[in-house]
């Protein structure tokens, strides 16, 4: 799940493909994935509306500060929650109270462990949602479903396949293929980004 950090002269492309408030978006997971990419660009956005934003993952996992703070990614307003990988409910339980607060322009949920939510999708989806809704936020989830299996489920609304290519030397195009808009309004994009400082 590694970040591939924009450099500063180059507009992104995805940047462009603006994910509108209200909506749950889902990151589709693959070996060549840019899921991680792809959600600061959404996040970043959020910021740029002067909303702060959330990421909510399994404790254990990672973030690494210097690579969000190079892609443009503000850490003063980003609030990260950690929790217990061996509760099926927390990623979503936590999501919700997050959303709840109504203070979050963003929230990105990290399913991409493969982590089990418990219950049925459509349940915690719909609180979500409505939540997304009434709050005016974006909720991203970095999926754990590779582009060839099934949505998470009916209530994503929006669906990108983001994949990353090396093209030179600490270089790499990032893609967003669109698998499915509910509001049809979403592009395939894509942009060129420099490799983060891990990867060099």
């Amino acid at each position: 799940m590694g970040l591939v950090s924009p450099r500063a002269e180059i507009i992104s492309d995805i940047d462009g493909m603006a994910i509108p408030p209200g909506r749950i978006v889902e990151l589709c997971a693959a070996p060549d994935a840019a899921q991680t990419s792809a959600a600061v660009m959404a996040l970043r956005e959020a910021q740029r509306d002067g909303d702060p934003v959330a990421w909510v993952m399994p404790r254990g996992a990672g973030l690494f500060p210097p690579d969000l703070a190079a892609a443009g990614l503000d850490l003063d307003a980003l609030v990260v929650v950690h929790v217990s990988p061996e509760d099926p409910a927390a990623l979503p339980r936590a999501a919700e109270l997050v959303l709840r607060t109504g203070a979050f322009g963003g929230v990105v949920i990290d399913m991409s462990g493969g982590e089990r939510t418990g219950g049925r999708a459509e349940a915690w989806q719909g609180r979500l949602l409505g939540l997304a809704r009434e709050h005016a936020c974006r909720v991203i989830v970095l999926s754990p479903h590779a582009r060839t299996r099934a949505s998470l489920g009916a209530l994503v609304s929006l669906r990108l396949d983001v994949r990353r290519a090396r093209i030179a030397e600490g270089r790499y195009r990032i893609e967003a293929a669109v698998m499915k808009d509910k509001l049809g309004d979403a592009r395939s994009r894509g942009s060129k980004v420099s490799a983060p400082v891990g990867a060099r």
